[in-house]
């Protein structure tokens, strides 16, 4: 049985956030290019993801695959965007002043084994490495270290 809890639905804007590690202005396009430079990225052609443009709960699984090898920089993007909005999800129901720690606790409330549970997805998705460092970087650069 799918429980679904009713979620504010957001379009994060990367503007708005910073990832750099030293808590300078990163966007987040100049990050992944940086990732890129590692060679992390696959640069294969991704039929898989013909026709998508935003990550859901619903393709989740289509973008984001169990062993993480088929990572493109523009599936990375929409994870990274995808993971953000969930955190600004789970922000926007903390009462008073919104902390990582907080987040974190928030998030764990909610978290359960499920596929279709939006933390367990977040969890998935921080397996890559190009996505933790970025959404790490994001959360403790907007709410503090």
């Amino acid at each position: 049985m799918v429980t679904a809890k009713e979620t504010k639905q957001s379009t994060v804007e990367p503007a708005k956030w910073s990832f750099s590690a030293d808590g300078k202005l990163l966007s987040l396009d100049d990050f992944l290019e940086a990732h890129r430079k590692q060679g992390i990225f696959y640069e294969g052609k991704e039929q898989w993801l013909k026709g998508v443009t935003k990550v859901s709960w619903e393709n989740f699984f289509l973008v984001c695959t169990e062993e993480l090898d088929d990572i493109s920089q523009r599936a990375a993007k929409m994870l990274i965007c995808y993971c953000l909005e969930i955190v600004e999800d789970v922000a926007s129901r903390i009462r008073g002043t919104i902390s990582p720690a907080k987040i974190t606790d928030a998030m764990k409330r909610e978290f359960e084994e499920q596929y279709e549970n939006r933390i367990y997805q977040f969890q998935w998705a921080m397996r890559h490495e190009a996505v933790r460092e970025a959404v790490t970087n994001a959360v403790l650069n907007r709410w503090g270290r």
